[in-house]
């Protein structure tokens, strides 16, 4: 999916259009860490999964997510155009970062997506870490836009893909029955046609 995307942005369709970000958001360079974080957590945190009906089912909701927001990068390219580089220890990572992520594929946000999807499933299998997954979406989320990666309703956007997919993913998982307990654990029946 990366890749995908990587190769997207450095090939558009097109001219993208310019999309502003809101004034009200600010640039934070800080918040890259927390921007990170969320990376990671796509990349690493579904090795925590050990039922392999949730890993396949994880795997389906981030697919199937992805799959509702990358037509878009295409068939409506948009671009982000960003502030002037920080001065300060920051730098150097925001720079880095930006030459590996450039300013498109900027409506709707895939970068949230991914931990949403994992946070979801991780915390099905280990109900613990519920609240420490909610924390670092919390933190994490909102560091997509004060990065300037992307701005808040693109965040939105993915977030709904990533809810989408997390239902489908669900679904699958249950043999194409989507119950009402596979989103909320408790003991209602399937819901018929879904």
């Amino acid at each position: 999916m990366m890749a995908l995307y990587i190769f997207i942005s450095r090939h558009q369709v097109g001219e993208p259009t310019a999309v502003p970000m809101p004034g009200w958001v600010p640039f934070v360079p800080v918040f890259i860490l927390p921007y990170l974080g969320l990376l990671l957590m796509t990349w690493l945190l579904p090795v925590a999964i050990t039922d392999d009906a949730r890993f396949r089912a994880c795997l389906r909701a981030n697919v199937c997510a992805y799959l509702l927001v990358m037509p878009w990068w295409v068939l409506t390219p948009t671009m982000l155009p960003r502030p002037a580089l920080p001065e300060g220890m920051w730098a150097e990572a925001i720079q880095r970062l930006w030459a590996v992520d450039r300013p498109y594929n900027i409506m709707p946000c895939a970068h949230g997506m991914g931990p949403m999807v994992v946070a979801w499933f991780v915390s099905a299998e280990y109900p613990k870490w519920r609240w420490l997954l909610i924390v670092a979406l919390v933190v994490g989320l909102p560091s997509i836009a004060l990065t300037w990666q992307h701005r808040p309703i693109d965040i939105l956007l993915g977030s709904l893909a990533a809810a989408v997919g997390i239902i489908v993913g669900e679904a699958l998982n249950r043999g194409g029955k989507l119950t009402v307990s596979a989103l909320t654990d408790s003991k209602e029946e399937p819901v018929k046609g879904l």
